[in-house]
């Protein structure tokens, strides 16, 4: 694979390999021996590694510097970069390997207190096995040489029950097991270098940086979806990664329809799989179709309707206003239609002041100056305003008098990230929809008015275009309030209001923003209080 490596790197690369295997192999050797003079060889050669390294890494970001970040000989120098500084922490797992073996020719001899000598081996194999496949352009061979990282894991965690098991037993010599434990966690951290480097592989060789369960998780559910796609290719495209650390993409097969993937834990995704069933069985196509999904690891992954379209907030960024108009003209019929639809006689669960208290630790762990800012009751000209725990404690006690006189189906999460609309046929979507369910339809129209303000934007005509279309959404609600008898819509809006503004803050880097949010926020709570009183 000379191309892959591109001219003259795929040579250093691989001496620097076989190296690093050296290495390795003599600082094992060394510690099953107690042989101090081959683990003094080990440390001197560590040098060696990093001068490939460094000659490596010079030579990529030269060759980088004039290429598009997309582009695929980017890709393959990024890659190249990758496997060598994983191949250096190989480098220095063999030295920490050494230095133990000097440590334990200064011990007592005893039997040797769990197996070192498979996962020893088996490192050593999946280290050849993944270098071959990174220089031979093998997938297969690099997903291969990537399942080594989960068998040195349950190796590892073998040999810390044993030491814990051997320490609770008298005439043990602590100094012996632990040091033979930290080889054991050597190998363990050597699992994980070898899975980076065939995640790289893969990364090189189909344009995506996925993890291997990822890519596991796709392969077991396109052969769900088209199981005679034979050796039709495979097109991913990664769209977006969520702040909850899911993933989403854009994946091809042959010649058919595009399908939409996402990935995370396996407890959230499955929220949303049932999620967007029952959105469909209530409005069908207002959610992605699920096609198929896969569970495994603590992991799930599922395959859906690809939608074609445009997230509401760069429509309301970036288009003209009559765009605008018409997509929230679409997005406001539609949620009329669900709230129809959905509408049950049933008081729902008003819980904004939970909501707030709950995200307070993330907000101050992003922002801690935000604390003390309403941490104790002030006096401003005068006038006294509680503290935000005094108001929060306040209101709680006034929040179950506030519930409208129906339920219906909310989203949980309406800002305009998770809404998407296609232009071509003048329909709307929902996304992300794993926190789903009956509940007060002004929390939705919280979330969405809120997710309208919550990015600071500079440009004054996209500032009032936002302004003209909240004031068309709060209409929109208060006529739905009025036709419900919902006497308490007013209260229960700047609750929700107040709920989004405090709580967006952990999600913004920019302090001083956040700050502004934050204190609106407060002087939401504050105004819902003398609403209420």
């Amino acid at each position: 694979m000379s191309r892959l490596l591109l001219e003259d790197l795929g040579p250093d690369l691989a001496m620097m390999a076989r190296l690093v295997q050296s290495q390795l192999v003599g600082a094992m050797t060394a510690f099953f021996q107690k042989d101090v003079a081959a683990a003094e060889k080990v440390l001197a050669r560590d040098d060696q590694v990093d001068n490939r390294l460094g000659f490596i890494e010079e030579t990529c970001f030269q060759r980088i510097a004039g290429e598009p970040a997309d582009s695929p000989r980017s890709r393959r120098l990024r890659g190249v970069f990758r496997v060598a500084l994983n191949l250096e922490k190989l480098g220095d797992y063999a030295v920490n390997i050494a230095e133990q073996a000097m440590h334990l020719s200064r011990l007592a001899p005893e039997p040797t207190p769990f197996d070192l000598g498979n996962p020893t081996r088996t490192a050593l194999a999946a280290l050849d096995e993944v270098i071959t496949s990174f220089t031979d352009g093998d997938a297969e061979k690099a997903k291969h040489a990537c399942r080594c990282e989960t068998e040195l894991d349950r190796q590892y965690r073998d040999a810390l029950t044993e030491t814990f098991r051997r320490l609770r037993r008298p005439g043990q010599d602590p100094a012996f097991l632990i040091t033979h434990l930290f080889a054991a966690k050597f190998l363990e951290r050597i699992g994980d270098s070898i899975l980076n480097i065939g995640e790289t592989t893969l990364f090189i060789l189909t344009g995506e940086r996925l993890k291997l369960h990822q890519y596991l998780h796709l392969e077991q559910m396109v052969t769900a979806v088209a199981p005679e796609r034979g050796d039709a290719p495979l097109d991913f495209r990664q769209i977006w990664g969520g702040i909850s650390g899911a993933r989403v993409g854009r994946l091809l097969v042959g010649a058919g329809d595009p399908l939409l993937w996402k990935e995370g834990a396996e407890g959230k995704i499955d929220e949303e799989v049932r999620a967007m069933r029952e959105w469909n069985r209530v409005v069908p196509g207002l959610v992605p179709d699920v096609k198929a999904s896969y569970q495994e690891g603590g992991r799930e992954s599922f395959l859906g309707q690809y939608l074609d379209g445009k997230l509401l907030r760069d429509v309301y960024l970036t288009r003209p206003w009559e765009e605008k108009l018409r997509a929230t003209h679409r997005l406001l019929e539609t949620v009329r239609d669900v709230w129809l639809t959905t509408m049950r006689k049933e008081q729902p669960r008003v819980d904004y002041v939970r909501q707030i208290a709950e995200r307070l630790g993330d907000l101050y762990a992003m922002h801690p100056e935000l604390e003390a800012l309403r941490g104790r009751t002030t006096r401003v000209f005068g006038i006294e305003h509680q503290s935000l725990a005094e108001l929060l404690e306040r209101l709680a006690t006034i929040e179950p008098h506030l519930a409208p006189p129906v339920s219906v189906r909310i989203h949980g999460d309406f800002n305009t990230n998770n809404i998407v609309w296609g232009e071509e046929r003048d329909r709307v979507h929902l996304i992300d929809v794993h926190r789903s369910g009956d509940g007060d339809y002004v929390q939705d129209i919280g979330v969405l008015l809120v997710s309208n303000v919550r990015n600071p934007i500079q440009d004054a005509r996209v500032v009032g275009d936002l302004e003209a279309i909240n004031r068309r959404v709060e209409q929109f609600a208060g006529e739905f309030a009025r036709l419900t008898g919902d006497e308490h819509f007013d209260v229960r809006l700047t609750l929700a209001r107040a709920r989004s503004l405090i709580t967006s803050g952990r999600l913004i880097t920019d302090l001083a923003f956040a700050r502004s949010l934050y204190l609106e926020g407060v002087r939401q709570l504050e105004r819902a209080a003398g609403m209420a009183a």
